[in-house]
């Protein structure tokens, strides 16, 4: 009897008991683990698309349409800067002209005032022995002298609007130089990137749609190796198979069943069950290594669609940085420009405001100074005259003073003329004015708002669009670590064909004899061969068990055939 021998203290039986259980548990922890790591591959690959997806829309064409749509009535007025600018400088300058033609007119009446003072020293001198012409002499000179004081007040205002206008036209003419040398570029700078955010946008779509396009074929590659890893569930079941059958045949031989065997014929079914022990693990590794292989084939070519990915990555996030930058730095940078050109243009209307609004008041001062000057030459007219009606009581007593009276009045007179003509060069001051507010009005409100307002939406924009290039610099990188990891890992032949060889190795060696011969006894082991059979889920384990033991089959049932083609074998394996 061949038992005692394969029974020594060694226990071969036992050992290979041991290892297959290890095997079972080596195959289950590492095809969950292998599981793991795939998933956790799709999960890095979804983060990936979704940064694609995220990116690619905050750069969408529309951000910049709808920021130019919204600055469009500013880059207009902002063109029509300078022009507004020379009108004003052209209205400063008219100004000016007209206050020296007002200064002019101050000359004539301060020359005319000093000939009214030198008539009223001769009144004065000639109604002295006159004893009422005295006051009256007195008086006229007071009116005179007040009527110069005016006209110094008057020219002192018309002085300080000069200097007013003077600083205001050098303010202008800066204001001009500036929208002159900026603004053409500006709003050049803002319809080119504008332009160029569209263009830059489809072919970043374009290039992320190819990452997108590899990403989502590498998980698909990872969806076909999930599928396949059901190799590791069929082959964790066949060890516990292999396991059940030894249970069940050491089971067998303390069983009355099989006291109907003589020792030859326990001998023979001995090696026969270990014969087909082996067979049956022979066949497991077998499938176990051409089904490994083609998911490690699989799995290998990852490394390839990463280096892709990282590739397209690379390329991707340079040609975001070409030209000194996206089209939407680019754009930022101009409208931060328009937006700083904004806040000069608010400031230079703030002093052209000021200096309007200094010279109305003057001008009002001056009005009213011009209606003093001529409430006193009225006074001096009316003054004359009472004397001429005086002097002509008088007889040749009031002659001379008749006759210096009658040259006040004409004097007075002549004051008339130049303080019509500062009046009219004062209106027209008013008038030039009043269509300078009504130009700027309508030229120009506040830039500052809108440009800010898509300033915002642009640099929002633009930093969503580099923190994607960051996450995704970050992200591919990832993607090709993870996926470089699952090569190393994911190689199941490696990790677990030897476990497998070894036990096939103790199993060959349990029945080193070869199977024995049991056709003569075959009636008496079918109950326990049919026991072992139905353990089995797969046709190949049938196939494998029908060459070594006899089975009972119901009446009509055929053996299940051998099947050939792995998906009927993992559709087999499903239960």
């Amino acid at each position: 009897m061949k038992n005692q021998p394969k029974a020594e203290a060694s226990d071969p039986q036992a050992y290979l008991t041991a290892r297959l259980a290890t095997a079972q548990s080596r195959i289950e922890k590492t095809f969950l683990e292998g599981g793991s790591v795939l998933v956790s591959v799709m999960e890095i690959l979804n983060q990936l698309i979704t940064i694609l997806d995220r990116m690619t829309g905050s750069m969408d064409g529309d951000t910049a349409d709808a920021a130019m749509a919204n600055m469009q009535k500013t880059i207009e007025d902002m063109v029509r800067l300078p022009e507004t600018e020379q009108l004003r400088q052209a209205a400063f300058v008219e100004m000016s002209s007209l206050c020296k033609s007002a200064n002019g007119h101050v000359d004539d009446i301060r020359e005319t005032i000093r000939y009214l003072k030198t008539f009223a020293v001769t009144v004065k001198i000639t109604g002295a022995g006159i004893a009422e012409f005295s006051s009256f002499a007195e008086e006229i000179r007071e009116r005179i002298h007040f009527g110069g004081t005016e006209v110094g007040k008057f020219a002192q205002y018309l002085d300080l609007m000069d200097k007013q206008l003077a600083r205001a036209r050098d303010v202008s003419s800066v204001i001009g130089a500036d929208f002159e040398a900026t603004i053409p570029g500006i709003v050049g700078g803002l319809k080119t990137n504008s332009g160029r955010i569209g263009e830059q946008h489809r072919a970043m779509t374009a290039m992320a749609a190819k990452v997108k396009s590899v990403a989502q074929g590498v998980q698909g590659k990872i969806a076909a190796t999930l599928s396949s890893l059901q190799i590791g569930d069929i082959t964790r079941q066949r060890v516990e198979h292999v396991q059940t059958t030894l249970a069940l045949f050491s089971d067998y031989l303390n069983s009355e069943e099989a006291q109907a065997l003589n020792s030859a014929e326990m001998d023979a079914l001995y090696d026969t069950v270990f014969e087909m022990v082996s067979a049956q693990i022979d066949e497991m590794a077998t499938t176990f290594q051409q089904d490994c292989r083609k998911i490690f084939a699989g799995i290998s070519s990852f490394a390839d669609d990463a280096a892709t990915i990282l590739s397209l990555r690379d390329t991707l996030v340079e040609d975001a940085a070409n030209d000194g930058g996206s089209a939407l730095q680019l754009l930022e940078k101009d409208i931060a420009k328009a937006c700083d050109l904004a806040g000069r243009v608010q400031e230079g209307m703030a002093d052209a405001n000021a200096v309007v609004a200094s010279v109305t008041r003057t001008a009002q001062d001056l009005l009213h100074g011009i209606e003093v000057l001529r409430s006193i030459k009225t006074e001096i007219h009316y003054m004359a005259l009472n004397s001429n009606l005086r002097c002509s009581k008088l007889g040749d007593e009031g002659r001379s003073v008749n006759v210096v009276s009658g040259e006040l009045r004409v004097f007075a007179d002549k004051l008339e003329s130049p303080a019509d003509s500062i009046v009219a060069d004062l209106h027209r001051i008013e008038s030039v004015i009043t269509n300078l507010k009504t130009a700027e009005n309508r030229s120009a409100g506040d830039l500052r708002e809108p440009l800010n307002e898509a300033l915002e939406a642009i640099s929002h924009a633009k930093g969503q669009m580099e923190t994607g290039l960051q996450d995704l610099a970050t992200e591919g990188q990832a993607v090709f670590s993870r996926i470089s990891a699952a090569v190393i890992k994911l190689d199941f032949e490696s990790e677990l064909g030897d476990v497998l060889k070894e036990c096939h190795q103790v199993a060959s060696g349990l029945a080193a004899g070869g199977a024995g011969d049991i056709s003569g006894f075959a009636e008496k082991i079918q109950p326990f061969s049919t026991r072992i059979y139905k353990i089995y889920t797969m046709a190949q384990e049938r196939d494998v068990h029908l060459r070594y033991l006899p089975v009972d089959l119901a009446p009509g049932q055929k053996a299940p055939a051998t099947v050939e083609d792995d998906d009927d074998l993992f559709a087999d394996a499903l239960f």
